[in-house]
């Protein structure tokens, strides 16, 4: 049998990468979810959780949460990173 090999931690780079990431995902979902909501499910009509999707990925409040996420989670990561490191 062959020993395991070594694994290395990640950089400091794709520790920021992916934390950025799945802050963005968690803040995408989160807003498409109120966004649903709020304006798409519950009235009877069929086609309104669609047209409530629509007016949530078109809005560009949706975008901005999302990439104020992500930067967050990015400095954040960051910030611990170079902390844990030192």
């Amino acid at each position: 049998m062959s020993p395991e090999p070594v694994r290395k931690p990640p950089t400091l780079g794709q520790l920021v990468f992916v934390v950025a990431l799945g802050a963005g995902a968690i803040a995408f979902i989160v807003v498409v979810t109120v966004g649903l909501l709020r304006d798409g499910v519950g009235t009877g009509d069929p086609l309104d959780p669609w047209r409530g999707l629509g007016r949530t990925l078109t809005d560009p409040t949706t975008w901005r949460i999302v990439g104020l996420a992500a930067a967050l989670g990015a400095a954040a990561a960051a910030l611990l990173g170079l902390v844990s490191r030192r």
